[in-house]
């Protein structure tokens, strides 16, 4: 188990760089009001929906092998099939590059399910990070793992790819006031680089689903 933990890791920390998402929650952490309640829902809707997208690609495979040997062709497949589409949005970032960012206001007021069902939702339209959380989970699928197992490495790929916003909330919860004093520089470069971010990690991705591609087709 500790292999496959291994290999899908680079996988698993780039689904974490999800700029808008990030973004978002630390506006959220600077709203006038109820942000622990807030930034609760965002992260928990994150988390529902990383859960339900692991279940829908981990479910299939592990019917399909259930006893069969692997189809690395598949997987390949696959592979490649998700390092096109971080080539894809690579391309639609480039065109979009120099035309200015709509100015973005804070966080709007709502309740509970309204941030539950946001964090959802920004979590399924990461473009650049579904396709690596993708990968990683059809990779602990082609392990051929216990079910135990496979449920601990996909609760851990869950972990890593929300990490980058459970981390501020507990600072913000522990700490508020060195949490707030960091918010603000750490979005003001965030905004000012998201587009190099965005396009430096496809090209990662692309290049390591490249390579894994290959060597599934070798049987490796």
């Amino acid at each position: 188990m500790s292999q496959t933990f291994f290999s899908i890791l680079p996988l698993a920390i780039a689904s974490a760089i999800s700029v808008t998402s990030i973004l978002l929650f630390l506006a959220i952490l600077v709203s006038a009001d109820n942000q622990v309640r807030n930034g609760f829902a965002f992260i928990t809707g994150g988390v529902i929906m990383c859960a339900i997208i692991t279940i829908f690609v981990l479910f299939p495979f592990l019917k399909s092998s259930s006893g069969a040997p692997v189809n690395y062709t598949l997987h390949a497949v696959i592979d490649f099939g998700l390092a096109a589409v971080c080539l894809l949005i690579v391309f639609i970032t480039i065109l979009h590059w120099n035309k200015p960012a709509k100015p973005r206001e804070g966080a709007a007021s709502g309740g509970f399910f309204k941030y539950l069902m946001l964090g959802a939702l920004i979590r399924l339209v990461s473009a650049n990070a579904v396709p690596p959380f993708i990968g990683a989970v059809k990779d602990v699928s082609m392990a051929q793992l216990s079910f135990i197992n496979n449920i601990i490495l996909s609760a851990a790929i869950i972990l890593i790819a929300m990490s980058t916003i459970i981390l501020p909330y507990l600072l913000f919860l522990f700490n508020k006031q060195r949490a707030l004093k960091l918010i603000a520089p750490v979005s003001d470069f965030l905004k000012r680089n998201k587009n190099i971010i965005n396009t430096v990690m496809l090209l990662l991705v692309m290049a390591y689903l490249t390579f894994h591609g290959v060597m599934h087709l070798n049987g490796k």
